[in-house]
């Protein structure tokens, strides 16, 4: 009697192996794609914040035009969140009457009066940094 015959499955070929070069490639590419989806993604946050405060008629972003109305700042803190309303709105608390731009906060805390050029001004307000800012010189919206 004779040996029983057996087959062998043919031998699969294998897939080529990538180069260790174009794995640190791939891995490189994916970590820049990302940081572009990240950094566009902060863009678009940060444009639509600085969106939100110029149409809000926040003074940081948009500062207020001679003849606008403003809301009021009842301390030194609420100074930041002032907006421009319309004249005719229930919250506008003064009227623009000047604007003095390229003036430091300690100019402003030392003057006696900014606004002396705006006789119509009973009051004033500093926005900027410290070395470098403009003054609204407001009277009462009346």
């Amino acid at each position: 009697m004779s040996e029983p015959v057996t087959y062998q499955p043919a031998p699969q070929p294998q897939a080529p192996q990538e180069s260790t070069g174009k794995k640190i490639a791939k891995g490189i590419g994916a970590a820049l794609l990302w940081r572009l989806v990240i950094g566009a993604i902060v863009l678009v946050i940060a444009g639509g914040w600085f969106a939100y405060k110029y149409f809000s008629g926040n003074i940081t972003a948009k500062t207020p035009a001679v003849g606008e109305c403003v809301t009021e700042a009842k301390t030194d803190a609420d100074v930041d969140d002032v907006t421009t309303v319309s004249c005719t709105d229930s919250k506008a608390h003064d009227k623009v009457v000047g604007v003095i731009n390229g003036k430091t906060e300690s100019y402003f805390k030392t003057t006696e009066n900014p606004c002396t050029d705006y006789p119509t001004a009973e009051s004033a307000y500093f926005y900027g940094k410290a070395t470098s800012g403009f003054i609204l010189c407001l009277a009462p919206n009346k």
